[in-house]
């Protein structure tokens, strides 16, 4: 019998809200860790940002649409830069032993794109 977990994530409908909630949620805490780490108020942020303290608010609520420009701003502003790596959903990499971190390599692009010819 599935459980309920496993019955939602056959929909992939609610595991691309599930990996998009993911990712809005851990930029989110990225910055609170970093304003957190440098004694950094939202007043403070919204002063080095000329923005204001309402718009870091809702940046941190995950309401605003944050984007990778925006999130880069910001976390330059706090002495620090994004780097990003894509790597398969959680949900997949159970079925895929092949790849043990679960990264996009080039390697594996370029075997995907042979197969097709």
């Amino acid at each position: 019998m599935k459980t309920q977990h496993e019955v939602l994530m056959e929909d992939p409908g609610v595991r691309r809200l599930l990996s998009v909630e993911a990712l809005v949620a851990e930029a989110t805490e990225l910055i609170a860790r970093l304003m957190a780490e440098q004694n950094v108020s939202k007043a403070d942020l919204a002063r080095r940002l000329k923005k204001s303290r309402a718009w870091v608010t809702q940046l941190l609520s995950g309401k605003a649409n944050m984007t990778v420009r925006t999130l880069a701003e910001v976390v330059y502003t706090l002495d620090a830069e994004v780097k990003l790596h894509a790597q398969l959903p959680s949900w997949k990499l159970a079925r895929n032993r092949s790849a043990p971190d679960g990264r996009w390599s080039s390697s594996r692009r370029t075997s995907t794109k042979s197969n097709r010819r």
